[in-house]
């Protein structure tokens, strides 16, 4: 027989509980479920700074001080953890948003910081597509460029393209379509894939559930 995890008979005003779960759901403290699970795959379910088991959610930037409630600003602590933080400043709020880098690093998540301005074009366009969609996404690319050969040919391309670093983290896929030397030595036709892998997909995911959606840098370099 499976029994409520709350034995809300023990309550003498049990409408009170759901008062109180109603405004906690409505206030700007409220972590919407995917969030919260992706905040907590992210540490493993452990503290970010101690690695303990037992973990809460802490904003980094309080929202009495205009913080918000969203991926960027929110850390996995333990309540001991939580507690030092909150009665001594300890760790800084500088050195919470160092050791949240150092897990996504670990966790092989791209650093959005990096990303360049035709990366975030390219993020920011599949962030639009239906998940089904996003499986089935695949840019083409195709130029004549100048090589010696054909394996040059296609790295001018790669690094034209500009999606190096989301190649490198894992996130696209490169793949090699026709290549065909016009000229020896000198002109190389070149046509190149990029989709999705599933890492990708799932990074996408991530984003999702936090709410961020990548807009373009326009003082970045392409």
């Amino acid at each position: 027989m499976n029994r409520p995890l709350l034995d809300r008979s023990t309550y003498d005003h049990p409408e009170h509980f759901d008062d109180e779960i109603r405004a906690y759901r409505t206030s700007a403290r409220y972590i919407p479920t995917p969030l919260e699970s992706l905040l907590f795959e992210m540490s493993a379910h452990r503290c970010t700074i101690c690695l303990a088991p037992w973990v809460e959610i802490h904003h980094i930037d309080e929202l009495a001080e205009g913080g918000q409630t969203t991926y960027e600003n929110l850390i996995v602590l333990c309540p001991n953890c939580h507690t030092r933080v909150h009665i001594e400043g300890v760790p800084s709020k500088a050195e919470l948003k160092h050791y949240k880098l150092k897990q996504e690093i670990a966790y092989q998540l791209p650093i959005l910081s990096r990303l360049s301005n035709s990366e975030r074009e390219f993020i920011s366009y599949i962030q639009t597509l239906s998940f089904e969609d996003q499986m089935l996404f695949s840019l083409r690319k195709f130029k004549e460029v100048n090589a010696v050969d054909q394996d040059e040919a296609v790295q001018i391309l790669k690094k034209e393209i500009g999606f190096l670093y989301l190649e490198e983290s894992g996130i696209v896929q490169v793949e090699r379509g026709f290549v065909c030397t016009l000229l020896v030595g000198e002109l190389v036709s070149v046509n190149l894939h990029v989709r999705l892998t599933g890492k990708g997909l799932k990074w996408l995911r991530y984003l999702a559930s936090a709410g961020h959606i990548l807009t373009l840098k326009l003082h970045e370099a392409v």
